[in-house]
């Protein structure tokens, strides 16, 4: 299990960021049961996960904020790379599942435990995927490299998640949009540019180096907003 995982590295990844990790990768605890009989039974629909949905999304976003505070280039290397592993992990078993039973956004949902938890560990992690790549782009894509075919299973996994309009925030919706510029260059409009990469692009560049030496440093203000205003992650 997961969690198992995560106690050969307490030395290096701090305790609240790898529980609260734990948490957003593996299952989905039921909010909500009822009794019958001798079994307890889940009770789990679209407008009790959407409150479920968003709560997990903020867990995800404390946890951005903990690695982007994490001034140690190890420690923030490895936590990523163990996320971004468990998460691409987690989107291939679980989007397989979800396959072959036919779950879409079209269908309702699931009533089987195993099923509905599949689904609420795909949508949140293909969110938390793009929170991470997001704010961190250039260590992601260190990290990414060693695998093959992961932007086609991440471009899949984001379409699905965006499919569920019933369920995922407004915000949540933005974040995929703005994922699918980062990862698909064809579908990147002309404004955009994320703020956290390592270098500007390069018409930034030169839009920056034509203004007056004694100017100040221009501040990129185009682009995915990842701090504030509509497309706030």
């Amino acid at each position: 299990m997961i969690c198992n995982t995560w106690k050969k590295f307490r030395i290096v990844i701090p305790i609240f960021v790898a529980a609260v990790l734990c948490c957003m990768i593996s299952r989905v605890h039921a909010e909500e049961t009822t009794t019958t009989s001798d079994k307890t039974q889940l009770i789990m629909n679209e407008k009790i996960y959407s409150n479920i949905f968003v709560r997990k999304r903020e867990e995800q976003k404390l946890v951005v904020k903990h690695l982007l505070s994490t001034e140690e280039y190890s420690k923030r290397y490895d936590l990523l790379s163990l996320a971004l592993k468990e998460i691409l992990r987690v989107t291939q078993e679980d989007g397989e599942k979800l396959r072959l039973a036919n779950i879409s956004s079209d269908v309702d949902f699931p009533k089987e435990t195993e099923l509905a938890e599949a689904l609420a560990r795909y949508l949140e992690n293909s969110c938390f995927f793009g929170e991470l790549i997001l704010h961190l782009p250039d260590m992601s894509y260190r990290v990414l490299k060693t695998y093959d075919g992961w932007r086609d299973r991440v471009l899949e996994a984001l379409h699905f998640t965006r499919s569920f309009v019933q369920i995922l925030d407004q915000k949540s919706l933005e974040l995929l949009g703005l994922l699918e510029q980062e990862i698909d260059e064809s579908k990147r409009s002309d404004t955009y540019v994320n703020p956290y990469r390592e270098k500007a692009p390069a018409k930034e560049s030169n839009r920056v180096a034509s203004q007056t030496a004694k100017m100040p440093k221009a501040k990129l203000k185009k682009g995915p907003q990842l701090a504030g205003g509509k497309t706030e992650l």
